[in-house]
């Protein structure tokens, strides 16, 4: 279990675990929540003693979430702006989705998506920043285990290998920890649905399945929405 954990945030963040587990990655998707909760905590810490007034405060938690991560969900936001966006055929959307230059969607939608983390988070209570980026993986986990991978040879496929319903459940535990009230329970369940919807959606535009770069966009996605959720209910 500890080299499992190791090799998700080995995978999911820049802090220097090691080498991922040797295991099938499906089994550290288990704990991607309980790298999300970590994440979580540091930013309320950030936001809590923070010396800066509220709009510098924002600033500075958007920009250690994105520098912790190394900016992988978001890269892969970027992709999935460019390719599921794309007027053209599924196959075409999955190539465009390979390039690693961003194109316009990738841009304005990048910037969107910061811009709107940014307010919400400025928005938002301190002590509840914990929540989004829990459910942006728990989100992710889902995705993954609910549609098929857009290619077998991905990274998609890859961490679907091993992962299954003790998986899933292990990391929705992560999240049931979090979740003191019938708001907080409302907002996870509209988080779960949002994730299966976009992934439908998602899967239909490129032929049947879901990439890597889909799994990010579904985590900052995830995210976004349930900062505004969490500004609009107790901002």
């Amino acid at each position: 279990m500890l080299a499992d954990i190791r090799a998700a945030f080995a995978f999911l963040t820049i802090l220097p675990t090691g080498s991922p587990s040797g295991r099938r990655r499906g089994w550290a998707i288990a704990f991607f929540p309980l790298v999300g909760l970590c994440i979580g905590a540091l930013l309320v810490a950030i936001a809590t003693h923070s010396p800066f007034d509220r709009d510098l405060s924002a600033f500075l938690i958007l920009l250690v979430w994105v520098a912790i991560t190394g900016g992988l969900h978001l890269d892969g936001f970027g992709d999935s702006c460019d390719g599921l966006l794309a007027a053209v055929a599924p196959e075409e959307r999955r190539r465009i989705m390979r390039d690693p230059r961003a194109g316009m969607w990738a841009v304005a939608g990048t910037t969107l998506l910061l811009l709107g983390k940014w307010l919400a988070i400025r928005a938002a209570p301190a002590e509840l920043l914990i929540l989004a980026p829990v459910l942006g993986r728990w989100a992710l986990v889902l995705a993954a285990y609910a549609f098929p991978a857009a290619s077998e040879i991905s990274l998609a496929a890859a961490f679907r290998d091993g992962l299954g319903r003790l998986q899933v459940i292990t990391a929705a535990l992560w999240l049931v920890i979090l979740l003191t009230n019938v708001e907080l329970l409302a907002l996870a369940v509209g988080c779960s649905g949002f994730s299966l919807a976009f992934g439908w959606w998602a899967a239909r535009r490129l032929g049947g399945g879901l990439s890597g770069d889909v799994y990010g966009a579904v985590c900052e996605l995830t995210e976004l929405l349930s900062l505004l959720a969490l500004a609009a209910l107790y901002g």
